[in-house]
């Protein structure tokens, strides 16, 4: 895929965003413009850079928004110190 993603995957994209899950079937019926080939194509692509998620539902294929990675945040107790600079306590 290019820089810029194809009509068909900007396509692709704005329906998993506004519906937030899809089969694959319905995918295709609301792209009557596109041919099958051109659709999976796209979507495998989109998959593969990580912008939606395809997943077995049984016998059908679902796409979903991809989730956002977690973002990695430091815990911090009530004295608003980062538990990993504290020292262990000295044992008795």
């Amino acid at each position: 895929m290019s820089i810029h993603p194809t009509h068909t995957e900007s396509r692709i994209l704005t329906l998993v965003q506004e519906r937030g899950t899809i089969s694959l079937e319905e995918l295709l019926a609301c792209l009557p413009e596109s041919t099958w080939s051109q659709v999976f194509t796209s979507v495998d692509a989109l998959s593969r850079q990580g912008m939606i998620c395809l997943r077995r539902r049984n016998f059908e294929y679902e796409l979903r928004p991809a989730s956002p990675l977690p973002s990695t945040t430091l815990l911090l107790d009530s004295s608003s110190t980062p538990i990993k600079d504290r020292q262990a306590p000295p044992l008795p």
